[in-house]
């Protein structure tokens, strides 16, 4: 198995299955260590390879844990060195199965964890795991998803297999939870924990109105109580920055397209207004571009 990406989540991925030894494939190398609360520090160095290093035989299965401006080096990657391979994507926002479906012979399985993680980089890489949350697989029909599923059972991973409509529903609830988080905290340039005290915490309700009708046009539903949801959610992570905060500080770019830019391409599709939604895309860019 080859994990895609050497940020947080892939980390993240590279410790909690480090029972079935996965490679890891970026362009920073371990070792690191992993945190978690009650438990002591360990550190990780799982087999590692870069982008252009050739591995030593193709992986069956691969898990994208890249950042969106990685996409297309992740994607050359598998097209070179693992053209027939599952691919389980755990990629922030939607919409990357519409770039990888280029790759004609994969089989995409597009999942989501919850668990909350953060990256620190000291004296080694640090991986702080803040909350221990869900990782959802849908289920597809190729054997090769069954070894997961064995060492799962074995390991005691605690992931879950669900129906790809279940899928599909998880994946809209997460996209809205972050559509509200992530560039609110960003414009708010504060932790987690402090956006539900702060004004711009009343454009949580019209993110929510608006996302509704795009998810059911769509063929899904949000909960009548996401925005509880996600209050208990930024309260759990308290004193997390989150992902799109850390990129602003970094002067890095933001996934805002794959988060709310994806609900905004989707709501035009099927005609519908989504103002709050465009308003952030536009705002968030900006500041993703410097």
């Amino acid at each position: 198995m080859a994990i895609l990406g050497t940020g947080a989540m892939a980390r993240y991925l590279a410790y909690h299955l480090d029972a079935i030894h996965p490679w890891i494939i970026g362009r920073v190398s371990p070792p690191y260590q992993i945190m978690e609360l009650g438990r002591s520090h360990q550190v990780v160095q799982p087999a590692y390879w870069g982008w252009d290093t050739l591995p030593p035989h193709p992986p069956d299965i691969v898990l994208l844990a890249v950042k969106w401006r990685g996409l297309s080096t992740a994607q050359r990657w598998i097209a070179q060195h693992a053209p027939q391979s599952v691919v389980i994507s755990f990629m922030n926002g939607m919409g990357q199965e519409e770039i990888l479906h280029e790759l004609p012979h994969v089989v995409l399985a597009m999942g989501i964890t919850t668990t909350a993680i953060t990256r620190q980089d000291d004296n080694i890489p640090t991986i702080r795991i803040v909350s221990r949350g869900s990782t959802v697989v849908p289920h597809v029909a190729d054997a090769r998803l069954d070894v997961l599923k064995t060492y799962g059972n074995q390991y005691h991973w605690g992931w879950q297999w669900v129906t790809p409509g279940r899928m599909q529903n998880l994946r809209w609830q997460k996209l809205v939870q972050n559509s509200i988080i992530n560039p609110l905290t960003v414009l708010a340039n504060c932790p987690n924990g402090e956006l539900i005290r702060h004004p711009l915490w009343q454009l949580a309700q019209p993110l929510t109105d608006e996302a509704s009708p795009v998810a059911r046009a769509e063929g899904t539903a949000i909960p009548s109580d996401m925005l509880a949801r996600v209050a208990r959610l930024l309260e759990d992570t308290r004193d997390n920055w989150s992902s799109m905060a850390q990129d602003v500080h970094a002067g890095l770019p933001t996934e805002i397209d794959a988060i709310n830019g994806y609900i905004v391409s989707h709501a035009r599709r099927h005609h519908l207004l989504v103002p709050t939604h465009e308003a952030l895309t536009v705002l968030v860019s900006k500041l993703g571009q410097g």
